[in-house]
């Protein structure tokens, strides 16, 4: 009878505990009443019955914000100072309420509002299938047969992301074995002020499926990075010539434009276009890794790009870098939220923090009542306020999940067999993940401790992993497991939504109310040790640092620029220079 909230909430922890880089679902409120306290699992988002809920904006405004999604002069305004000697683009209000708008878009895959403001040259990327150059066109002729095909890619794009069949989902999830591939990322372009045309990324976060969530897990490091968001990237990356802009193109007397040819004729600081990107979660961290690629490896002008993270993963080592924080991106984060914590060790830009307070927990969260799940909450509480990296959270889930196969092991055979119910997600989405292994804990334990070797450059903290198991085990029998997963649900997720049913999350929350509160810091490299966060003090006089170390452009990126200036402002990576 129960058997069915059960499998709810086991997907609510899978999202959220195991695999963190959660989508901007919703969430409902805990109730009271124990029956229902086990069934406030988080359900996969209704996008379109929640913007139902919400108030009608003006055509040509976003959802959430209501903000004019025309009003493009925020995003193109010169560089400025920031407290840390580095020039990026001003941060404005406008262009963090634009910005959340074109995250949550990504979601939704809902373009009506955008071209309503005038957007046009819509490209979808979902997993390998591309479905680029949906214009609407005002000419008459052709305009029906036009808007017929446009609205069969756009029903295409949208059931690719919400697929339910049973054998794409294993087939998918099979091919997720040799390399991740569910990049999610919506494309366009907006005439903008002064002859320049404003080009926009949105990257989505991780979606439904429960293959989405396997790149997440690969904790290892590529060229530098998080090898589950890297590979996200050079995916997206490979489709630049195929993503097309033919409105854009038309408009300029031009055969054809991708965005291949603007990101080459972004090399120059005279360049006609500016790159804005967005992106929530897994979609923040990929859209680091692309900017870093931008600059280093295609030449492109620090000064031709702004973007806005939320909730954005941790990405790099820093090892390969120069200067993190030189990158002109910024990244909202909520202190409470542990996603903005883990991946690798750092993010590129600069971090603007708010201190979560009980103003935005009760307006956001919506934990009136936690029920009998109010004991595990509490004793939990620490372990998530002492996940503060990687380093700390791959440690605790180790000893957790080490400690959950002894618990399972020892218990007697009917209740294991309800505490496997509960974690049949593991063994499903472990199994395909990687190599084979027939135990869904011991792959993932052993995922980790790999993950940690790599990332950390040392082996996992054996005397602090058997203290923490001690603690677990005292839990476990003390708390039933299902109480516990629930729990962890509560302290994960809201505090990494940007919207929950009928009401702003966390981070919509954030920019319409915290903005003024938010603390900037910047991560500092430090020699033989792990990285630092840096927290603003007051103002400083900027410095230009932008081109002390030119970009040399990689073969396979050299065309012909129409108009070319000095390259780039950050050394190129030796793993790169390696492959020359």
């Amino acid at each position: 009878m129960i058997q069915e909230p059960f499998q709810r909430r086991n997907r609510h922890f899978e999202m959220v505990f195991f695999s963190p880089f959660s989508s901007a679902g919703e969430r409902k409120k805990a109730p009271s009443q124990p029956e229902k306290a086990v069934e406030t699992a988080h359900q996969p988002e209704d996008e379109n019955a929640r913007s139902e809920k919400l108030p009608a904006p003006e055509k040509g405004r976003g959802p959430i914000t209501h903000c004019d999604l025309a009003s493009l002069s925020s995003l193109t305004l010169p560089f400025e100072s920031d407290p840390f000697f580095r020039l990026r683009p001003p941060f404005t209000k406008e262009a963090a309420e634009l910005s959340m708008e074109l995250a949550q878009m990504t979601y939704t895959l809902e373009l009506e509002p955008w071209e309503q403001a005038g957007w046009n040259d819509f490209s979808i990327q979902i997993d390998n299938s591309l479905k680029s150059g949906i214009s609407h066109s005002d000419a008459a002729s052709g305009e029906a047969m036009r808007r017929i095909v446009d609205a069969w890619k756009l029903g295409t794009a949208k059931a690719a992301l919400n697929a339910q069949n049973p054998v794409s989902q294993v087939l998918s999830t099979l091919r997720q074995r040799e390399r991740s591939d569910t990049i999610k990322a919506v494309c366009m372009a907006h005439p903008g002020e002064n002859g320049q045309t404003v080009i926009a990324i949105g990257f989505m976060g991780t979606g439904k499926r429960m293959y989405d969530w396997i790149s997440n897990l690969r904790f290892s490091t590529e060229e530098g990075f998080h090898r589950g968001f890297y590979q996200l990237c050079t995916f997206f990356e490979e489709s630049v010539e195929q993503i097309v802009f033919p409105a854009t193109a038309a408009r300029q007397g031009l055969e054809k434009l991708t965005l291949g040819d603007i990101l080459s004729d972004m090399r120059s600081l005279r360049s006609p276009y500016r790159l804005w990107m967005a992106g929530h979660s897994q979609g923040g961290a990929v859209m680091q890794i692309f900017t870093n690629r931008l600059i280093q490896h295609w030449g492109v002008q620090p000064q031709n790009i702004v973007g806005y993270g939320f909730a954005s993963p941790t990405v790099a080592t820093g090892r390969l870098l120069y200067d993190p924080a030189s990158y002109p991106l910024y990244h909202l984060l909520n202190s409470d939220d542990l996603v903005p914590r883990m991946g690798g060790l750092l993010h590129l830009g600069l971090c603007m923090e708010y201190p979560a307070d009980d103003a935005l927990r009760t307006a956001a969260y919506g934990l009136d009542s936690l029920g009998i799940n109010e004991e595990a909450y509490l004793r939990l509480a620490p372990y998530r306020d002492a996940m503060q990296d990687t380093g700390s959270v791959l440690t605790i889930l180790y000893a957790f999940l080490a400690a959950l196969r002894e618990h399972m092991e020892e218990s007697e055979p009917g209740k294991r067999l309800e505490q496997q119910r509960l974690l049949s997600w593991l063994g499903k989405a472990m199994s395909f993940a990687g190599e084979k292994a027939s135990d869904g804990l011991d792959w993932a334990l052993q995922r980790i401790r790999e993950g940690y070797e790599d990332l950390m450059q040392a082996s996992l903290p054996t005397r602090k992993i058997h203290t923490l198991i001690g603690e677990f085990r005292v839990l476990f029998r003390e708390i039933p497991l299902r109480r516990i997963l629930s729990a962890i649900a509560e302290l994960g997720e809201p505090p990494h939504h940007i919207m929950r049913e009928k009401q702003p999350g966390a981070y919509a929350w954030i920019v319409e109310n915290g903005l003024d509160k938010l603390r900037p810091f910047i991560w500092v490299k430090q020699s033989a040790k792990l990285p630092r966060r840096s927290y603003a003090e007051g103002k400083v006089k900027a410095v230009a640092v932008w081109n002390e170390y030119p970009v040399r452009v990689s073969r396979r990126h050299r065309r012909p620029a129409r108009r070319m200036e000095p390259r780039g402002i950050l050394r190129r990576s030796y793993s790169a220079l390696r492959r020359r």
